[in-house]
């Protein structure tokens, strides 16, 4: 009687998952963040004033690389009339200014870095919380950006572009 009644549940167990698969089933969805962000009305700004810092940036390197090749010219016009202290003060001299320029080029990189950083993280969250949002309404498990790489294969999963763009009011 027991095997009866194991035999009976198990049936009617099986009977029965596939409806509850398909109800605990993950929705997924994708995006292309990348191709959404270039979208946004804010970014031609955000450009424009990266453009803006990077030819501040420039300017004070390219006068860095102007007084450098100032100091050389100078150094070896006068190269002959000079004694050795003075050869070893300005060889010291254009060393020093040779490490200034080493290390404004590194910390021009990372300003301008910090810079697309701040300048992108208020657009990051905006398209994050537009994402959730839209995620959340429509009843989306899983939701993977196809523009980083790492999803090979979403043809079962439902493009979330156009309900991101209109949550943003983005054409």
């Amino acid at each position: 009687m027991k095997m009866k009644h194991l035999v009976l549940a198990c049936a009617i167990a099986l009977a029965g998952a596939p409806a509850a698969l398909a109800q605990t089933a993950p929705k997924l969805g994708h995006i292309d963040r990348q191709k959404l962000m270039l979208m946004l009305p804010e970014r031609k700004d955000a450009e424009t004033k990266m453009q803006a810092f990077a030819k501040t940036l420039d300017e004070r390197l390219k006068a860095m690389g102007n007084e450098y090749q100032a100091k050389v010219a100078d150094a070896q016009a006068r190269a002959e009339n000079m004694t050795q202290t003075e050869k070893e003060v300005a060889v010291r001299e254009i060393g020093d200014l040779e490490q200034r320029i080493q290390a404004a080029q590194e910390k021009a990189q990372e300003d301008l870095a910090k810079q697309e950083e701040e300048l992108l993280k208020p657009m990051v969250d905006r398209t994050n919380a537009a994402i959730a949002d839209v995620a959340a309404a429509n009843g989306f498990t899983y939701v993977f950006d196809v523009s980083t790489g790492t999803v090979l294969f979403h043809a079962n999963g439902e493009d979330l572009m156009p309900l991101v763009k209109t949550k943003l009011g983005i054409q």
